[in-house]
């Protein structure tokens, strides 16, 4: 039974049509990456997954149950996690109290000390107003939150956008640790480097629509990347710009 299955998803904001007839299927475990230039319609995509977009049309069915109907606080509690893009804490919330804020919210909570075993850099940090830590430790107490959902399916958007490469590096560590738990995660990210290197397989996203498809090193060498992206057959660049 696949963990997550989108099947002909169009989003809508009024009249302007973002994402167009997107299926596929994430397996237990794994983890897809979506890539593509700006404004194809990548975080609306996730947004829809978790039911944020005016009118979406389409079916979802998490881990074999149709949840196209249910509002976003059920999804949530059914197992869908959503980690949107840039630091999204409770600044003057300690930590620990951003972390009890996610946890109260679900009848099962991942335990505290289970999410410091992921992310030990935090365990001395429990105290601290979140807003006062770095921009990295930030990143990680929105993951955090994340994580005290006890989702089995953890949707996120561009988390290492502005890290500096050492925090990209603990970030992929926590996604390959998740995966090895069986967590699945649908991962937008504009760090090819990163995509390649912990992702299953890939789409490229052109105009709200799946272009492309397949492991990262059959997309560069097929040329997708030259194509839909606007980097060269062999190239190194790290990011989309």
């Amino acid at each position: 039974m696949a963990a997550l299955t989108l099947e002909a998803i169009n989003a809508y904001y009024g009249k302007a049509h973002i994402v167009r007839n997107v299926s596929f299927s994430l397996g237990s475990g794994e983890i897809v990456g979506i890539v593509g230039r700006n404004g194809v319609g990548k975080t609306t995509l996730l947004r829809s997954v978790m039911k944020l977009v005016p009118t979406v049309l389409g079916k979802v069915t998490l881990k074999g149950r149709d949840i196209s109907t249910e509002a976003t606080d059920r999804r949530v509690r059914g197992g869908l996690g959503y980690m949107p893009q840039g630091m999204r804490v409770f600044g003057d919330l300690s930590v620990e109290e951003n972390y009890r804020v996610s946890a109260y919210a679900v009848r099962m909570p991942m335990a505290l000390e289970e999410i410091l075993s992921l992310v030990p850099e935090l365990r001395d940090l429990l105290k601290r107003p979140a807003g006062r830590l770095s921009g990295g430790q930030q990143q990680l107490v929105s993951l955090m939150r994340c994580l005290a959902s006890n989702c089995s399916v953890l949707l996120m958007d561009e988390p290492t956008e502005g890290l500096m490469p050492k925090m990209v590096e603990r970030i992929a560590d926590v996604a390959n640790s998740l995966r090895g738990r069986g967590m699945s995660i649908i991962l937008v990210e504009q760090n090819l480097a990163l995509a390649e290197a912990v992702c299953d397989r890939g789409y490229i996203m052109e105009k709200g629509a799946v272009e492309a498809e397949g492991d990262f090193k059959s997309l560069r060498e097929s040329g997708e990347f030259e194509r839909l992206l606007g980097l060269g057959h062999n190239a190194k660049e790290k990011e989309i710009r």
